[in-house]
């Protein structure tokens, strides 16, 4: 009896000694995902339940205000109350918006607000603890202490369900609030209760994702006991619809002792009938452990095809999230019919299917380079996604897309990066020659950027370079460049010499901005004169010239042409010593710094993505154990299996990317060129399964913590002199194997 007391203490201790993850399933995958990571300091992710790429992403809110900058995703693992659960979060992003259709089950008397944090009994507001809540890929729960209901979440890719455990009450309540927005505004919302247990309606409103509607069909598992409508600041016994600005709904339900009710809930953003035909393809019989158990296994199977044999507990939970974070976005958004939103405008079509959450700035270098190895099949459908907006919507090609909208949030077309990266890859079913002409579209629209106040394109078209009378004139100009590489590439495949000869010239853009006086990128005016030297401490100078990567990161940023930069910089070995110098000399900023650069290395901010690429330019240099040493560092000091253990925002799966690559021991230097920087292995043995059936597998011998420079390397059984490995050999199969050593091998 002793023993069996002593067992099930040991049970519950471990069941919550991880912060409430669940205990870890020998031979389950999912069990060392933990959507918590990234939840807490900057990295703005969330923990709630969604599918691979899908519409829904059903999660708690907490703070929806602009000024919680730290609730981009409307949760941070610091809060103690959370206010509902909405049906669309953006993962890790540094602005915000969705949150779209929030319900909360409560107890008592109908409270129709949410209250405050500080006094959450004010509202409809719950609190919590971490220690009663848990997340795994496709499902989340919490106890809502206020209210003894534990309220549990999984989802579709277009519908979100929810399951709510009631105490023994006669007035249990759910709440829906269309209202709830992160970050963004109200126009009007419309709730109509059908029958005793459906309610539809929507919502229009303009944040970053621009004026949009979010349609929903919402069906409950038992009749309601009563209802109301809240308008006007009024609630409303027994009325079933109601629109206005203010516009919401409530019912109320008699309930016994753990009795639960389950809630499915389907959105469109095109129209309510569009959101009752999603409903009726994925939750008709549906009920919630059915929706949880195939969320969980279309994960399982997923996440599944990486591999991993051997390294800590902590670096496999970091990898394993990172695999999970990394597919999460972009986003479906489109109905079963076909149905879909493009530049504000409705649109139809059959012969892709559409996506959005395009967070290119950030996951050209290294989320869609994984996405060309490991799902081609999704890869296809973003590509022409994006080449619908100029082929099919007569639009232009966006910069950053939430919800169908170019919010123009930062600077370049990467779109263009990833549809060459993919064609470059020999990704099927992508027609070329839109891709080109979607392409040079792009390359020719002046679109005022959101970050920095202006594009400057149409002068770097006459100048070759933007000048600094524009925002974020140097960044501006080295990414623009690249993306013309990228045009360049394409017009070449397919014959268009005089076009490619032109896009050729752009991509050497980035020289006409290099200032040979002080060895830097540097902001040089319409007239053709660089601005006076200053400080490079002041962070007041910088930031007009320079966005999110900062100087240092930008002085590496010429991916294309990695060759032609080092010789700017006096060749490798002054290539060399400036990375060195990077690397080892420590900022002491003056004024202002930017909150949205973080992981400092030297001078180098890794936490934001610009400088994703530069420990792999050792092996350019000539002094590949120099990448080796540093890319072990960042696994090492930048990433932990903690809430807070990304170092900045996680960018839509750009910083997880990073980590898995590295973790692999290879990098996309250069997105379009299909082959990949040699780095260092952080596993014995990873096993990637390919969706053509073969599996390539990188192993690391006598791998150690101290064995972490590269002796040899092996493919295939041959010895492997090269440091970069091609696509090819990584989709053919076979072996990669790392001999490690202690001794660096220069």
């Amino acid at each position: 009896m002793i023993m069996k007391k002593e067992l099930l203490v040991f049970l519950l201790v471990t069941l919550f000694s991880t912060g409430g993850n669940a205990q870890k399933q020998k031979g389950d995958v999912l069990s060392w995902v933990d959507p918590f990571i990234g939840t807490g300091g900057h990295g703005h992710t969330f923990p709630g339940a969604t599918t691979p790429f899908g519409m829904i992403q059903l999660s708690p809110d907490q703070n929806t205000k602009s000024g919680d900058w730290d609730w981009c995703s409307g949760y941070h693992y610091s809060s103690k109350t959370i206010m509902g659960f909405s049906h669309n979060h953006l993962s890790g992003t540094g602005w915000a918006d969705l949150g779209d259709i929030l319900v909360m089950p409560t107890t008592g008397k109908i409270k129709m607000l949410p209250g405050s944090e500080d006094k959450p009994e004010s509202g409809y507001r719950s609190t919590f603890t971490h220690e009663k809540e848990t997340a795994s890929p496709g499902y989340y729960s919490v106890m809502l202490d206020s209210y003894g209901i534990k309220a549990e979440l999984t989802a579709s890719p277009r519908v979100g369900f929810h399951k709510y455990t009631f105490p023994k009450t006669e007035e249990a309540n759910v709440i829906i609030d269309p209202m709830n927005k992160i970050f963004g505004n109200i126009y009007h919302t419309l709730v109509s209760i059908e029958g005793n247990n459906k309610i539809k309606g929507y919502c229009y409103s303009n944040g970053w994702g621009g004026k949009r509607f979010a349609y929903f069909v919402m069906e409950f598992s038992k009749p309601f006991k009563s209802y109301g409508t809240y308008s006007e600041g009024k609630i409303k016994e027994n009325e079933k619809i109601a629109l206005a600005k203010d516009a919401k709904a409530f019912v109320r339900f008699s309930t016994e002792e753990n009795e639960s009710i389950e809630v499915k809930v389907s959105l469109s953003p095109v129209s309510t009938e569009g959101a009752q035909q999603n409903f009726d393809a994925e939750a008709t019989n549906v009920d919630f452990a059915k929706a949880k158990e195939t969320a969980q296994n279309t994960w399982r199977d997923l996440i599944n095809r990486f591999q991993v044999t051997g390294g800590t507990d902590d670096q496999r939970k970091i990898f394993y999230t990172g695999v999970y974070h990394t597919f999460i976005a972009p986003n479906l958004y489109m109905d079963t019919n076909g149905d879909y939103v493009a530049a504000q405008e409705n649109m139809n079509t059959k012969w892709f299917t559409n996506y959005s959450t395009y967070s290119y700035w950030d996951g050209f270098r290294a989320t869609h380079p994984l996405l060309t190895i490991m799902d081609q099949k999704h890869t296809k459908e973003f590509a022409n996604s994006l080449i619908s907006r100029f082929t099919d919507r007569k639009d232009h090609m966006p910069i950053w897309e939430l919800c169908g909208y170019d919010n123009f949030c930062m600077l370049g077309y990467h779109s263009v990066s990833v549809i060459w990266d993919a064609i470059s890859k020999g990704v099927p079913g992508i027609d070329h020659e839109k891709a080109f002409a979607a392409m040079k579209d792009a390359s020719l629209t002046d679109k005022m950027s959101s970050s920095d106040g202006g594009g400057g394109l149409n002068d770097y078209i006459k100048l070759g370079y933007t000048p600094s009378e524009n925002g974020a004139s140097v960044s501006a100009t080295l990414e623009y460049a690249y993306d013309d590489w990228c045009i360049q590439q394409l017009a070449e495949k397919l014959g268009k010499k005089e076009e490619a000869e032109v896009y050729k010239k752009r991509s050497m853009s980035f020289l006409n901005t290099f200032n040979k006086e002080n060895n830097h990128f540097w902001p040089r005016q319409k007239n053709g004169e660089f601005i006076p030297d200053f400080k490079l401490n002041d962070w007041k100078k910088l930031q007009p010239h320079w966005v999110s990567g900062n100087i240092w990161a930008y002085d590496f940023f010429v991916p294309h042409q990695i060759d032609e930069m080092m010789n700017l910089y006096g060749g490798k070995k002054g290539f060399e010593e400036k990375l060195d110098k990077t690397f080892t000399e420590a900022l002491k900023m003056e004024g202002e710094q930017h909150v949205d650069i973080s992981g400092f290395i030297g001078s180098l901010g890794f936490g934001d993505e610009p400088g994703h690429h530069v420990p792999y330019l050792y092996n350019y240099a000539g002094s590949p154990y120099k990448t080796q040493k540093m890319v072990k560092f960042i696994r090492d000091n930048m990433y932990a299996a903690k809430p807070d253990g990304i170092v900045n925002n996680e960018d839509c799966g750009q910083m997880s990317a990073w980590y898995i690559f590295s973790s692999l021991g290879f990098y996309p230097v250069t997105p379009g060129k299909p082959v990949y920087a040699i780095g260092a292995p952080q596993f014995p043995k990873v096993a990637l399964k390919l969706e053509n059936g073969k599996t390539f597998t990188v192993t690391a011998d006598k791998i150690s913590d101290k064995n972490i420079y590269v002796q040899k390397m092996f493919l295939n059984g041959k010895e492997f002199k090269s440091w970069e490995i091609s696509h090819s050999d990584i989709m053919n199969g076979g072996e990669l194997k790392f001999v490690m050593g202690s001794k660096p091998v220069k």
